[in-house]
């Protein structure tokens, strides 16, 4: 059944077809099946309380109900199944019995929706009263009602890092009958905001174990390969996985590939635009729905572009107000589609949607089906349109778009030995309570500047807890218009790359010009501008090698020094996206530890100081053992293959394209252990690394198979975004050839394909 706006139509995908100026852009159509979960009897520990709120539980969540008893669960599902069930009714028993229960969220917006949630399943029960948020937004005197009150808070990790753990002993009581730790959307905590939470889940419970406490941890997870063991990195102890796949309603899942511009298809129409002009279809067709793009700027554009008062945008970054309203708007009707970056896509509540847009694949299929299951919560049909940009990922799934429906998720990747992040967490642990050697926290070889006293573990530092930033890079900068009014926040990087001087910045559909950026009062202020184009940085990127470990055969793996330096900005006309001028800058360095692959991509093959008969044309027709490469094409050659190569990390690694950077070296100026000549870099953009360069790197020779595939098969002939054009290329795109990156290609898959000689 589908919406009674659609009357007259027998699908979502007629619909699409019956819009004006439609040009074949459904390349692929599949109906998805409902299958609905099924209720259950229930006699169990917590029937009683499930009786008084007059619910029967699904199979899956009377079967995570039953694994409490036996210790730490995690339930895996599907979106719009009911996970939240499995931990609102444990902590509601606990509750009445005087135990207490932290549910950590990994948004405020998110944790004060469930609050809400809650404590109406409380009134029952009468524990309204003792149900508390306590964030950054909590008010001083709900922060006290909370610590003397409260049996059940509601909290992010970051408060439970700022305002809980370091006055442990004002929590002395509630931590000493702390019966649930509530781990809600577990797969959101991957990568530095995920290392980090880990770290002070474990600071968490070595608290509650040392007041006396010993609690069960609850988790609950969007569908990833590895729930059990990405909750036990998470807390350190195990934990039991239940997993489940339903669907409420059947969805229409289509692949909308934007239009056509020259018979081969060589040529397409901006992804954006085609994304615009089904935002303002869906509006006025009067169906509400999300567009979800993986940038913020998009975000900003594609609602510009659709130039309909039903459609704004939505992102991190507004100030909560702003978010509040635009919550409101679309779940009263007054707003149409939101078009929003992953800032939706937890499980917020913003009503029942009919249909989901996804401009470009989000970097994982967690992620993907993550966001395509906000369509489809209640009964009737949804709709799932997937536009893919031009990208190498994009490309890749395009081509196999069965590959979206049948292949398995990924696993999340989380660092709690982060050699970086993991002594910073150490030092806080060590001031909320000194340390003795033997406690599993501790890492002898990573307890750097820690002192011993009387057999245990203390810190020099006075306040090692304003040492650590949680989520993005170096500290935040706020966001003023001329009138100084808080418009919203950015941190360092995202300030030097979207807010330079100079810089167009785009905030509700709206431009902005920047005034000034003050370092010293980390502070931007932005002018109203009627500029007709937007801006893209230049930057520069160095790379210094501390030390490496060969990880497969002429692949290597170690720490290294990432300095980078925004150098100037382009300004592109809006639409047609033209390049008007190029303005040179000079902002401050962002320099920091991480952790990259690297490889050198002609180690086995011929270099040749002068060009060789027939190049560039005959490259792809010449393999590594025969006459090899001219010097004059390396630079272009490994500086594509690097592109290409990041477009597909993701493939392999649950790692969005914003996680991972590179860089590559015609000539590296410092010796490495590895040997001498052209260098690729690909690097984890984090202080300290998470983890995706090396296992990235145990994955290399289905990784450089992958790229060879793109390459080959992609049909542009000098190199487009789909394959070796990247968005976030610091020099513009300028030098990179595609044939000779194809033939690189060949020659490692080649390398890594051929029998090895026994040493």
């Amino acid at each position: 059944m589908l919406p009674k706006e659609l009357a007259g139509y027998d699908s979502y995908a007629q619909w699409l077809r019956n819009i004006e100026g439609y040009a074949g852009q459904l390349g692929f159509v599949r109906l998805l099946g409902a299958d609905p979960p099924r209720k259950v009897d229930y006699a169990g520990e917590f029937a009683g309380v499930l009786e008084a709120l007059g619910l029967k539980p699904f199979a899956h969540q009377a079967e995570a109900l039953e694994a409490l008893g036996g210790g730490s669960v995690v339930l895996a599902t599907s979106t719009a199944s009911g996970k939240s069930l499995v931990f609102q009714v444990p902590v509601l028993r606990a509750l009445l019995e005087g135990d207490t229960a932290i549910l950590m969220y990994p948004t405020k917006a998110l944790a004060h929706d469930q609050l809400g949630r809650l404590r109406a399943m409380g009134e029952a029960l009468e524990l309204t009263e003792r149900i508390f948020p306590y964030d950054g937004d909590t008010q001083d005197k709900e922060r006290r009602l909370a610590r003397s009150r409260g049996l059940a808070i509601l909290t992010n990790p970051d408060m439970l890092h700022f305002g809980l753990l370091p006055r442990h002993a004002e929590w002395a009581e509630f931590l000493s009958r702390l019966r649930y730790v509530v781990i809600d959307e577990l797969h959101a905590y991957r990568g530095v905001f995920g290392t980090h939470t880990a770290l002070i889940l474990r600071r968490l419970l070595r608290l509650a174990r040392h007041y006396g406490a010993n609690p069960q941890v609850i988790a609950a997870s969007a569908t990833i390969a590895n729930p059990d063991e990405h909750a036990e990195n998470l807390t350190g102890q195990p934990v039991r996985a239940v997993r489940a796949n339903v669907a409420r309603a059947e969805r229409e899942f289509v692949v909308w590939t934007p239009k056509a511009l020259d018979k081969e298809g060589r040529t397409r129409r901006s992804p954006n635009i085609e994304a615009a002009l089904l935002a303002r279809h869906t509006a006025e067709s009067g169906i509400r729905a999300l567009v979800f793009t993986n940038a913020r700027r998009t975000a900003e554009l594609v609602a510009r572009y659709a130039a309909h008062e039903a459609v704004k945008p939505y992102r991190a970054g507004y100030t909560a107000k702003e978010r509040r309203a635009l919550e409101q708007g679309l779940k009263g009707g007054e707003i149409r589609v939101l078009v929003s970056t992953s800032a939706l896509e937890l499980g917020l509540d913003i009503g029942e949607l009919d249909a989901v847009f996804l401009l470009g694949y989000p970097g994982s299929l967690s992620a993907f089906w993550q966001r395509a299951g906000r369509a489809g919560r209640g009964s009737r049909r949804a709709l799932v349109v997937w536009i893919p940009r031009e990208d190498p990922l994009d490309e890749y799934f395009r081509e196999r778009p069965e590959l979206l429906l049948g292949s398995p998720p990924e696993s999340a990747v989380a660092d709690p030995a982060n050699p970086v992040l993991y002594p910073l967490h150490l030092h806080c642990a060590a001031r909320e309570l000194p340390i003795e050697p033997s406690e599993p926290l501790y890492l002898p070889w990573l307890a750097n500047g820690l002192l011993e006293k009387h057999g245990r573990l203390y810190t020099p530092r006075r306040n090692p807890h304003r040492d650590l930033i949680l989520r993005g890079l170096g500290t935040t900068f706020t966001l003023k218009d001329n009138q100084g009014h808080t418009l919203g926040t950015l941190d360092e990087r995202q300030a030097y790359w979207e807010a330079h001087p100079g810089a167009v910045y785009l905030h509700q559909g709206e431009s902005y010009l920047v005034r000034n950026l003050d370092v010293e009062k980390r502070e931007i202020v932005l002018l109203p501008g009627l500029e007709d184009y937007y801006t893209q940085p230049r930057a520069q990127t160095d790379i210094e090698v501390l030390s490496g470990e060969e990880l497969l055969p002429g692949v290597w793996i170690g720490p290294v020094i990432l300095r980078e330096r925004v150098t100037g900005y382009v300004k592109k006309r809006f639409v047609s996206e033209t390049v008007l001028e190029e303005v040179m800058l000079t902002m401050p360095e962002l320099s920091f530890q991480t952790e990259a692959v690297w490889f050198h991509p002609l180690a086995e093959t011929a270099v040749h100081p002068a060009p060789l008969p027939g190049e560039p044309d005959r490259i792809t027709g010449r393999w590594p053992d025969e006459a090899g490469m001219s010097e004059a094409l390396v630079p272009s050659a490994i500086h594509a293959l690097e592109h290409t190569m990041i477009g597909l990390l993701p493939l392999f690694v649950l790692a969005e394209r914003a996680d991972v950077g590179g860089v590559s070296y015609p000539f590296y100026p410092r010796p490495l252990a590895s040997g001498a000549g052209p260098t690729v870099f690909i690097y984890d953009g984090y202080p300290g690394g998470v983890g995706y360069a090396r296992a990235a790197a145990r994955q290399f020779p289905a990784w450089i198979r992958a790229t060879r595939d793109l390459l080959e098969r992609c049909p542009c002939e000098g190199g487009c975004p789909r394959c070796v054009l990247s968005p976030k290329c610091g020099n513009g795109n300028q030098y990179l050839d595609k044939a000779a990156a194809l033939w690189l290609a060949e020659a490692l898959v080649t390398r890594y394909d051929r029998p090895r000689k026994p040493n």
